[in-house]
C-alpha cells in the first residue's frame, strides 16, 4: 500500500537501467552541494584549516570560505539557464562537473606541502569556480528529471536529487570526523583527505553522464523529433507502437505546439517578459522565491552548514564529539529524506509535507530559543541537573528539526516550481529560483555569526521560529498540489483563480482514480490502471484484437 505509487508504473518501465540509471546519474550531482556543506562544517573547525590560512572562528574570514561556493552558485545558475535550452540537460550537467572538478583542484592545492602555509585568494577563488558548477546543478537535474520521470512517481525521481545532498552531507561529516581521529592537526592532510572526494563522485557522474539519453521534452522543444521518440521509448522500455507512450509523446508534442503558437515569431529572448507577464509563470516564481526565502531564513540549510557550532550551545564539547554528533545528524537527515521520498511527496503530497515539515521545525526553534534565552549555562562545573536536562532536550529538537527540515522545504525547493513552469520558461524560471536560492543560502549562512555575536545565540532561533511560521501561511495559500498530475495539465489549476485561492483550494494529491476518471473523460489510456499498464495496454479495442489474433487467440470485438 505504501509503495502503491511505484506499481502504477509498469515493471518494464521502471527498470534499473532505463529509469533507475539516468535518474541516479543525473539525481547524484546533489552529492556536489551536499559534500561541500558536510565537509566545510567541520574544515572550518579544525587546527591545521585555521593554521594554513590564519583565520579565527567566527571572523569575517570564516564567513568568506564557509559562504565562497554559494557566491559562485549564484553565478552558476544564471550560467545553467544560459547553456541548457542551448546545449540540453546532459551537456549542461557534464560542464557542471567539469566546472566542479577544476574548482576543486585549485582550493585543494591552496596549501604548498602539508604544514605549509596557505594561500586564501587562491582557496576563495578555487571555491567560487567549484561554486559554478555546484550552481548548475539545482537548475539541470531537477528538470531532467522531471522531464524524464514517469508521473506516478515523479516526485521520487526528483527527490533523489535532494537525497543525494544528504549523501553528500554524511560523507562530509564523516570523513571530517576519521580525519579529526587519525591525521595529525599539523598537517593540512586533515582537511584534503575530506576535499578529495569531490574527485570521485565528479568523474563517475561526468563518465556515466555518456551512457544515459537526453530529456525527450527537450528534443522536442529543439525541434530533434524522431529522436525524441526513440529517448521516450528507451525510457519507458516499450515498443514503437505502444499507445501509452504515443498518448504521453502526443500530450508534450500537443503541449509545445500550443505554447509555440503563443509565442508566434518573437526571439528567443520572449522568455524573459514571459516569465512576469503570463500569470500563471509569475505565480510560479513567487511560490518558488517565497519557498526559497523562508525555507533558508527559516534555518534548515544554516544548521548544516554551522551544525558543530550549533551542538556546542546544548552542551556538545570537545572538538571530535561535535564531529561525532553532527556525523549522526548527517545519518538522520539522510534517512528521513529518503523516507519523504518513498512515501511523503507522491503519496501524500508535496504541500502535506512542506507543512508538516514547517510545522516541526517551528517548535523545535521555539523550545531552543526559549532554551538559550532562560536556562542556557555556559560553565558545565555550575550547570544544574535541569539545566543539564533541557540541554539534551535541546539536542532531540536539533535533530527534531533536521528531520523536520528533510521531510519538509528541502523535499520540496526542488520539485515544485520544475513541474509547475511552462516548457518554454522551465530552463529561465528554475535558473531564476535557484539563483534566489543560493543568494538565500549565501546570506543565511553569513548571517549566523552577527546575529549570534550581537544578540546572543537565542536571537538566532527566534528569527529561525518567525521564518518558520510566515512560510507555513505562504505555502498554504500560494502553493497547490500537483502530485500525481501530467506536467502538461498543471497549467489548469491557475485558470480563473485568484492567487490567494490556488493554494487553499488544491491540497489533495491527484490519486490513480482521479487519473483514470480524468482521462475517460477525454477518451484516453486509463494510465491509472496498474493492472492494464502491467499487462501493456496496446491502444483501443482493434488493436486488443489484432495482438491477442498474432497470439493464436480469436476475439471479436464489441461495437461501442
Amino acid at each position: 500500500m505504501l509503495l502503491r505509487h511505484l506499481r502504477e508504473v509498469p515493471s518494464e518501465s521502471r527498470s534499473w537501467i532505463r529509469l533507475w540509471w539516468p535518474v541516479w546519474t543525473i539525481g547524484a550531482l546533489g552529492i556536489s552541494r551536499g559534500l561541500d556543506e558536510g565537509i566545510i562544517s567541520g574544515v572550518i573547525t579544525q587546527a591545521s584549516f585555521k593554521k594554513s590560512f590564519s583565520f579565527e572562528a567566527d571572523s569575517s574570514v570564516e564567513n568568506n570560505i564557509a559562504s565562497m561556493l554559494q557566491a559562485g552558485s549564484i553565478v552558476g545558475s544564471v550560467l545553467a539557464f544560459a547553456v541548457s535550452d542551448i546545449l540540453g540537460r546532459r551537456r549542461t550537467a557534464q560542464l557542471a562537473c567539469l566546472l566542479w572538478i577544476m574548482g576543486t583542484i585549485i582550493w585543494f592545492t591552496s596549501v604548498h606541502g602539508q604544514e605549509g602555509d596557505g594561500n586564501l585568494s587562491q582557496l576563495l577563488a578555487g571555491r567560487f569556480l567549484a561554486g559554478l558548477g555546484v550552481g548548475c546543478t539545482p537548475v539541470v537535474a531537477p528538470t531532467y528529471l522531471a522531464e524524464i520521470a514517469p508521473r506516478a512517481i515523479r516526485g521520487l525521481c526528483v527527490c533523489v536529487f535532494s537525497g543525494s545532498v544528504y549523501i553528500g552531507i554524511l560523507l562530509g561529516y564523516w570523513v571530517n570526523y576519521g580525519t579529526a581521529k587519525n591525521i595529525s592537526s599539523a598537517s593540512s592532510l586533515q582537511w584534503q583527505v575530506p576535499a578529495a572526494l569531490n574527485y570521485i563522485f565528479a568523474g563517475l557522474i561526468f563518465i556515466n553522464s555518456f551512457f544515459i539519453p537526453e530529456s525527450p521534452r527537450w528534443l522536442l522543444k529543439v525541434g530533434r523529433e524522431e529522436e525524441a521518440r526513440k529517448s521516450l521509448n528507451w525510457l519507458r522500455n516499450r515498443g514503437d507502437e505502444n499507445a501509452i507512450v504515443n498518448q504521453e509523446f502526443g500530450q508534450m508534442a500537443d503541449t509545445l505546439d500550443e505554447e509555440r503558437i503563443a509565442r508566434g515569431n518573437r526571439a528567443w529572448y520572449h522568455v524573459f517578459p514571459q516569465l512576469i507577464n503570463n500569470r500563471r509563470n509569475l505565480h510560479v516564481l513567487l511560490i518558488g522565491i517565497g519557498i526559497q526565502l523562508f525555507g533558508q531564513f527559516s534555518g534548515g540549510g544554516s544548521m548544516t552548514v554551522f551544525a558543530p557550532k550549533l551542538f556546542g550551545f546544548v552542551g556538545i564539547k570537545g572538538a571530535q564529539t561535535k564531529l561525532f554528533t553532527t556525523g549522526v545528524f548527517g545519518i538522520v537527515k539522510l534517512v528521513s529524506s529518503l523516507a519523504a521520498a518513498f512515501f511523503l511527496v507522491d503519496l501524500l503530497g508535496r504541500k502535506t509535507a512542506v507543512m508538516a515539515g514547517l510545522t516541526i521545525q517551528a517548535i523545535s526553534c521555539l523550545y531552543l530559543a526559549i532554551y538559550l534565552k532562560y536556562h542556557y549555562n555556559t560553565n558545565t562545573t555550575t550547570e544544574t541537573s535541569a539545566q543539564k536536562m533541557m540541554a539534551d532536550v535541546g539536542i532531540f529538537f536539533i535533530f527534531l528539526s533536521g528531520v523536520a527540515w528533510a521531510i519538509g522545504v528541502n523535499s520540496v525547493q526542488y520539485l515544485s516550481q520544475t513541474e509547475m513552469f511552462a516548457l518554454d520558461v522551465r530552463s529561465l524560471g528554475v535558473a531564476t529560483i535557484s539563483v534566489i536560492h543560493f543568494a538565500c543560502q549565501y546570506g543565511s549562512s553569513r548571517s549566523v555569526n552577527p546575529i549570534i555575536n550581537s544578540g546572543g545565540p537565542y536571537v538566532l532561533f527566534v528569527f529561525f521560529f518567525i521564518m518558520s511560521v510566515a512560510a507555513l501561511a505562504f505555502v498554504l495559500f500560494a502553493m497547490p498540489e500537483v502530485s500525481g498530475m501530467p506536467l502538461e495539465r498543471v497549467k489548469d489549476l491557475f485558470d480563473n483563480k485568484k492567487w490567494y485561492l490556488v493554494g487553499i483550494t488544491q491540497n489533495r494529491p491527484l490519486k490513480g482514480a482521479d487519473r483514470v476518471a480524468s482521462n475517460e473523460e477525454e477518451g484516453l489510456p486509463q494510465l491509472g490502471k496498474a493492472n492494464e499498464m502491467r499487462e501493456g495496454y496496446a491502444g483501443s479495442d482493434e488493436d486488443k484484437s489484432a495482438k491477442k489474433e498474432d497470439s493464436g487467440i480469436t476475439t471479436t470485438t464489441k461495437d461501442a
